[in-house]
């Protein structure tokens, strides 16, 4: 009796863990001070140009796994870049005073499971007004799955304005 009672529990307990779950990223805060000011000339438009809305794994282990799409996530980047910029940029007079523009586009973000913490990548690239391309990979780490995914994308955006190659085009 108790061997069928466990054979039960095991199925149960495996079945719960299989599936796929629906991840809706979010933005995770980054701290202020971590991204330093920096000068920008003209307006500046942050856009995503992610055209994929396609199911994307964003994390499988043992039978579970999340998914979400690119261009949900490229959407999330640009809305906390937006933020970001606003919260840590320097105007400046411009002679010009043309506008800039980055265009976002997320083409993976993956969480991987490590013993008792998950670590994940984001790429992406990043396409300015004058066109150069610059691309990121970026890794996080947490203890928690979904602070993972969300602060890559949040890491994602401190790199994105960090970056001397963005700032130097943001500023002339």
């Amino acid at each position: 009796m108790t061997r069928y009672l466990f054979t039960l529990l095991a199925s149960i307990f495996l079945l719960t863990g299989c599936g796929t779950v629906a991840f809706t990223p979010t933005e995770y805060p980054l701290r202020d001070g971590l991204i330093p000011t920096f000068d920008v000339a003209g307006e500046v438009a942050i856009t995503n140009i992610q055209t994929s809305s396609a199911p994307a794994i964003v994390y499988s282990y043992a039978g579970s796994k999340f998914s979400s799409d690119l261009k949900t996530i490229t959407e999330v980047m640009v809305q906390q870049a937006v933020k970001e910029l606003r919260k840590n940029s320097r105007k400046i007079k411009s002679k010009t005073k043309a506008p800039k523009s980055i265009k976002l586009k997320v083409n993976s973000l993956l969480s991987k499971y490590i013993a008792f913490f998950w670590k994940s990548n984001i790429q992406f690239e990043a396409t300015l007004g004058d066109g150069q391309v610059v691309s990121f990979r970026v890794p996080h780490s947490s203890g928690v799955l979904q602070q993972d995914l969300n602060g890559c994308i949040a890491e994602g955006v401190l790199f994105l304005l960090k970056d001397e190659q963005v700032r130097s085009y943001l500023a002339k």
